[in-house]
């Protein structure tokens, strides 16, 4: 089984950049920002800090979660990590309801157009190709992960029972479904090597529930 975390890396570093270029710098919304160079500190949950003009946010711990595999598609959902499977074998719960993130806010991206190569014959974008160049336009929001765990528990999905539903997936190695039950539904990627378990939710439920929001367009010369 093939793992892509290396090449997930690569293209998050050029998604970083075209965030720092494109977003932060807009001077509308955001009045300062400064991005976490430690690696240790960017597992613990923050890749950038920010301050917004209206006061709202000052210094917000925010782990930026851009749906870069899907670019150029219509993704109308988002995924929130609950588990994955490490080198070894060990399952490590994900970044959702890990309690060790310090984590305030997820800047969720859909990325929905760049120039990158269409693969006829694998019938994909190749998103390993992206960078912060090519990017033409994403839609963004600036969500709080207390506002996404209290709409989850609104539902009746608390950490407890997304914990256990995990744990019946892995358990019985996959539930195989689209269907959208009480506002979310699970995915079972057993085709990737980490094995990851993934609770998504639609894209307009994000921007419902975000503090901030909006579309970045570039205008390529």
């Amino acid at each position: 089984m093939e793992s892509t975390r290396k090449q997930d890396i690569i293209v998050e570093r050029e998604v970083a950049k075209f965030l720092d270029e494109n977003l932060y710098n807009n001077s509308d919304i955001f009045k300062e920002f400064l991005r976490t160079p430690n690696r240790e500190e960017q597992l613990l949950g923050y890749d950038v800090m920010l301050s917004t003009w209206d006061g709202r946010l000052k210094w917000a711990v925010v782990d930026e979660k851009v749906a870069a595999r899907y670019a150029n598609k219509k993704l109308g959902t988002f995924a929130l990590e609950i588990s994955f499977l490490n080198k070894s074998g060990k399952e490590i719960v994900g970044w959702l309801i890990d309690e060790k993130k310090k984590t305030e806010y997820y800047l969720c991206g859909w990325i929905t157009k760049s120039d990158i190569p269409y693969d006829e014959e694998k019938k994909r974008y190749l998103t390993e190709e992206l960078t912060k160049d090519n990017i033409i336009s994403m839609d963004w929001c600036l969500v709080s992960r207390d506002k996404i765990l209290k709409h989850l528990e609104s539902l009746g999905w608390t950490i407890d029972k997304i914990k256990r539903q995990s744990d019946k997936i892995r358990k019985n190695d996959g539930v195989s479904t689209n269907k959208f039950i009480d506002g979310v539904t699970f995915r079972y990627s057993n085709n990737l090597a980490e094995k990851p378990i993934n609770l998504l939710m639609w894209k307009s439920t994000y921007f419902k529930i975000s503090d901030y929001s909006g579309k970045i367009t570039v205008n390529k010369k």
